[in-house]
């Protein structure tokens, strides 16, 4: 009896957590440095008095620029949050439009804005900045898989939610999200290779119409929601089901979303482009890297062995049920490297992407929003503001380390030989138990490391099909 009671009161916790995540408390008080990326930013100036509710370890903050009318800069952040949760369908706006900045010298350390919740005003502004892609509607139909164990291995939502849908998916919510979690690794990898590190929004937020063609937006085309777009769901879904045995309306694990981001890359790095490709390194069952496969891979050509800017995407597993402690450490670290791209991952079936740590908690982009499908346009100046602002927030959600899924895909970029050079300084720093290793050459029987026997200890093997054993149990965990 009481063990059956604990098990209700534990999922009664999940349930809420699910639905409603409480603003996090600015920690001031342990003078923890905020990271974003691989970005520092200090902590040390005292907040404003803000009254915040925390429970536990996950956390949200609703941001006042959430769901606004462009023309007006002063509506109020409890408008904003009033709006989003009348929203109906599942179906939630983001705008990035109208924040009230202060320019030139006066601007405070800590945000103006309540919504913020009193977080240093450059990290806002930063996270306002990367690229946030979202489950969308209303895009070309995905054609539905003609294999008898496609539908079968959809979660019941999914199969009731696309009932109505006779021509195939014109949404991927309830399925998409770990595609949606690689888009924005991706994504900010371009993003932060050709804009550099401390672009920000508000330098093009409000161009002229004939000036909206930006690098931003020819990276956004890209991932536009048509099958033209070179990273488009619709690309990820072809290559899954043609090489990972993923299919329409089945959530994709971290393996098969690496193999898709490495696939449609090369495809991408194949034809000739305005915005350049990354070489993408991938390693599906451990988070060693082996420094031969890299060069290979990275080099400029077989006679020229220049590093050209290359994705390293790590696909592990760090404990059964939860991340087993001895790698918190390690983990925490990651996101602090210069290299630092996130990490897509999250809860059991229901990926996020973390970009951003404090202490024990994981600062982190949520898919989980539907907006309509983000259009394709050849000429990246068609695109208008409103458009480009659906890809981003400034709702910084958290999640604390202990609730975290072990599997996940860890994602870094390397520019140049000084960053390699750097990364590997970088991953033999770590205090603790290490996750990333970097060895000279690749053994000759891949995945067979014999003089390290403490490797099975050191990184759990990672395995899509481990997850979809999984999904049976946790089919909520993408439906919310």
């Amino acid at each position: 009896m009481f063990k059956a009671d604990m098990m209700n009161n534990v999922d009664y916790k999940r349930f809420v957590r699910y639905f409603y995540d409480p603003p996090p408390r600015f920690d001031e008080d342990s003078g923890a440095s905020i990271w974003l990326l691989g970005k520092e930013y200090a902590s040390s100036s005292p907040p404003k008095s803000i009254t915040t509710t925390d429970r536990e370890d996950v956390v949200e903050i609703e941001s006042s620029a959430d769901s606004r009318d462009p023309s007006s800069s002063e509506a109020t952040a409890s408008t904003a949050v009033t709006e989003e949760h009348e929203a109906k369908d599942g179906e939630t706006r983001d705008s990035t439009d109208d924040v009230l900045r202060v320019e030139g010298q006066n601007i405070p350390s800590l945000s103006n804005d309540p919504a913020d919740g009193a977080w240093p005003h450059a990290f806002i502004d930063d996270l306002e900045s990367r690229i946030w892609m979202t489950y969308r509607s209303n895009f070309p139909p995905i054609p539905r898989s003609q294999d008898p164990a496609a539908s079968t291995n959809m979660t019941f939502a999914v199969r009731l939610r696309n009932l109505t849908e006779k021509e195939g998916f014109s949404s991927d919510t309830g399925w998409g999200c770990m595609i949606r979690s690689g888009q924005s690794l991706l994504a900010n990898s371009l993003l932060l290779l050709h804009t550099g590190r401390d672009w920000r929004l508000k330098n093009a937020q409000r161009p002229p119409e004939s000036a909206v063609s930006t690098t931003q937006a020819q990276i956004l085309s890209l991932f536009a929601d048509h099958p033209s777009a070179p990273f488009s769901i619709h690309r990820f879904v072809s290559h899954g089901a043609a090489h990972c045995n993923k299919h329409p309306g089945q959530w994709f694990g971290p393996s098969a979303t690496a193999s898709c981001i490495a696939a449609l890359s090369t495809e991408y790095n194949s034809t000739s482009h305005t915005i350049p490709g990354l070489r993408v390194y991938v390693s599906q069952s451990t988070s060693d890297i082996y420094e031969d496969r890299f060069r290979t891979i990275s080099a400029t050509s077989s006679s020229d062995p220049t590093i050209q800017p290359t994705l390293i995407l790590l696909g592990i597993r760090l404990g059964l049920d939860r991340i087993t402690p001895v790698y918190h450490e390690a983990l925490k670290r990651s996101l602090t490297y210069p290299q630092s791209i996130g990490i897509a991952g999250g809860r059991p079936s229901s990926s996020h992407y973390f970009i951003g740590v404090q202490n024990d908690t994981f600062f982190y982009l949520d898919p989980h929003e539907t907006r309509p499908a983000l259009p394709y346009h050849e000429n990246a100046a068609e695109y208008t503001v409103e458009e480009i602002s659906t890809c981003h927030t400034r709702r910084l959600r958290g999640l604390d380390i202990k609730e975290m899924d072990p599997s996940m895909l860890m994602g870094f970029l390397v520019r140049d030989e000084n960053d390699w050079e750097d990364f590997k300084r970088c991953v033999n720093e770590v205090r603790g138990k290490k996750i990333v290793n970097v060895y000279a050459r690749e053994p000759p029987v891949p995945g067979q490391t014999a003089e390290r026997k403490e490797a099975v200890d050191e990184v759990e093997t990672f395995d899509d099909e481990e997850d979809d054993e999984e999904d049976d149990k946790t089919e909520k965990g993408d439906d919310h």
